[in-house]
């Protein structure tokens, strides 16, 4: 399994403890999708370019974070008929080489860093070669019309996967699974809890850590998994990367019923039993890449951050043959709440907001 540790131990974990930046990530978040205080670009690439460069940490096969990434900047380069150069699999090593390099290819007018461990890198690889870098996670490290930064209104899907969660345990007992102290797992989860709750009040939610930094602890996830499931937990939301795996190896070895809830990616394909996995939170990169490849285009690159949300479409609920209509009817109509702004879905932004939220 491809170690995706690196991509949040150094980068996403310094959000959490971070919290005066963390405020600025979420001061810059709009459900626009480009949006924060305006500011006038310097000029640092030309608007004619025919490809765009993407470079990703690990490869597709990690069924989340990279294959997410992937697809959405295919589909956007596809749609705007510019060519897509992929760097997958590059770890963590000379990143700021590497990203230069991508830079520098014939052509490209726009370098996509998938990973929030690449934001100084990109930073430095925009200051030698003056082409655009999209990042990740960090508003304040945004340079109009040089780096921009991805951000993710995660919390809204989470909401989303806890009224599907609430809507079919059999025990009236749900699970969290959660690999790491991770901003987006703690947003997501705090999301689910409140969705959960909104369909019954008094359900059972457990929460399980594998680890402070276990994204790709295949083991330690099947165990966690292992003991909500011991709990009557019927229902798991999991968040993890390759703990993935594990998940769903406990999830499938289960004596008793259990439904899987995946988060970013499809996961549909390693999950034997279509009738054990409910859905995911996916993450959709598409609407994002496309609108920082036009700006660039236009001049206008990186004077907001691109956030993900249910309103433009970068946070979705996954629709699978285990959702019946109920369910997709009751999701469905919380989406337009959330969009429309008449549910307000809690923002827990920690390990403690989200206790403080399981305790009331």
């Amino acid at each position: 399994m491809l170690t995706l540790k690196s991509r949040r131990t150094d980068a996403r974990l310094a959000v959490v403890a971070g919290f005066s930046s963390l405020m600025l990530v979420l001061a810059a978040c709009s459900s626009s999708g480009n949006s924060g205080p305006s500011a006038s670009p310097s000029p640092s690439s030309s608007s004619s370019f025919t490809a765009v460069s993407i470079v990703t940490p690990a490869t597709e096969a990690d069924h989340g974070w990279n294959q997410m990434g992937l697809k959405g900047a295919k589909e956007a380069t596809t749609a705007l008929g510019l060519q897509l150069d992929t760097l997958t699999n590059v770890g963590y090593d000379n990143t700021q080489t590497i990203l230069t390099q991508a830079a520098k290819k014939p052509g490209v007018g726009l370098v996509i860093a998938h990973a929030s461990g690449f934001t100084q890198a990109a930073d430095k690889a925009n200051a030698a070669t003056n082409v655009p870098i999209l990042t990740v996670d960090f508003p304040n490290q945004q340079l109009p019309g040089k780096v921009g930064v991805l951000t993710f209104s995660a919390q809204q899907g989470g909401y989303l996967a806890g009224i599907a969660a609430a809507m079919n345990t059999k025990s009236n007992k749900i699970g969290i699974a959660i690999s790491a102290d991770d901003l987006n797992w703690f947003t997501m989860s705090g999301g689910f809890v409140a969705g959960a709750r909104s369909v019954n009040p008094k359900i059972q939610i457990d929460v399980a850590y594998v680890g402070a930094a276990a994204y790709d602890d295949s083991a330690g996830g099947k165990k966690v998994v292992q003991q909500l499931i011991a709990k009557g937990d019927d229902v798991i939301f999991g968040m993890g990367d390759g703990a993935t795996i594990g998940y769903i190896a406990a999830i499938e070895a289960a004596t008793t019923p259990v439904k899987y809830i995946a988060d970013i990616g499809d996961v549909s394909d390693l999950i034997k039993n279509p009738s054990q996995y409910l859905t995911s939170v996916l993450w959709v990169f598409t609407g994002a890449d496309t609108q920082a490849i036009k700006d660039v285009q236009a001049g206008t690159f990186a004077n907001k951050p691109y956030n993900l949300d249910l309103a433009n479409g970068g946070i979705a609920l996954q629709t699978t043959p285990a959702m019946n209509s109920a369910t997709t009817t009751a999701t469905n109509t919380a989406k337009a709440g959330i969009i429309a702004g008449t549910i307000s879905v809690p923002l827990t932004t920690s390990k403690s907001q989200l206790n403080a939220l399981l305790a009331k």
